[in-house]
């Protein structure tokens, strides 16, 4: 398990903590039914492959004022049993907010992939505290936290845009009450930055 100030390699294990965030658009592990199909996306929407993954993922431009990188930008291509056509991870120190930030991103082939790869995250994290999540312009998201034991905890928001589930999670020593504000902050610049890039755009959002 990795501790804050330390490299994200990605969603980390489960425990119990605080809840965060306010009330928001976002649901939990269900969709609606019509949206669970193998259908490929619309037209309007693009299928995200490993270059707009990369693309998408922000750099030290676009996170706030004194954010370093933590750790090593990694970019995965195709999972094709799973439906996956790219993934990547980096994350930051924030010292702003006393621990690592993590951005995360998996694109799929169609929504019904994508609903499932969130469900199981979710189901994954069973022993987490949930919430949800004010992030707009989503199709779905929950927030997650827990700690383990007195010196790790991690808050993470979870989304899926279309086709792709992502995630901003926080490390820190504690406690897991990590600053909503800024959080959710950048998680709103990351759903930019994936809307962007599903509307055949250069991902340009950056933090406020």
């Amino acid at each position: 398990m990795l501790r804050a100030k330390k490299t994200i390699q990605g969603l980390c294990l489960i425990g119990a903590a605080v809840s965060l965030f306010g009330c928001g658009s976002g649901t939990g592990a269900g969709e609606p039914g019509p949206t669970q199909d193998d259908t490929p996306s619309p037209q309007s929407v693009r299928i995200l492959g490993k270059e707009q993954v990369q693309a998408v993922l922000p750099d030290l431009d676009d996170v706030p004022p004194g954010w370093e990188k933590s750790g090593t930008f990694r970019l995965h291509g195709a999972a094709p049993d799973e439906g996956m056509l790219a993934s990547g991870t980096q994350g930051y120190t924030a010292t702003d907010l006393e621990g690592v930030v993590g951005f995360g991103i998996q694109s799929f082939q169609t929504r019904a992939q994508a609903i499932q790869g969130y469900t199981e995250k979710k189901s994954q994290m069973a022993d987490a505290q949930f919430g949800p999540a004010q992030i707009p312009d989503i199709d779905a998201a929950f927030t997650a936290s827990y700690c383990i034991g007195e010196n790790y905890c991690s808050t993470s928001i979870n989304l899926r845009l279309d086709s792709v589930y992502a995630y901003v999670n926080i490390n820190t020593d504690g406690p897991a009450a990590a600053d909503a504000k800024i959080l959710n902050s950048v998680t709103r610049m990351f759903v930019q930055r994936i809307r962007q890039a599903q509307r055949g755009q250069s991902p340009s959002a950056k933090a406020a």
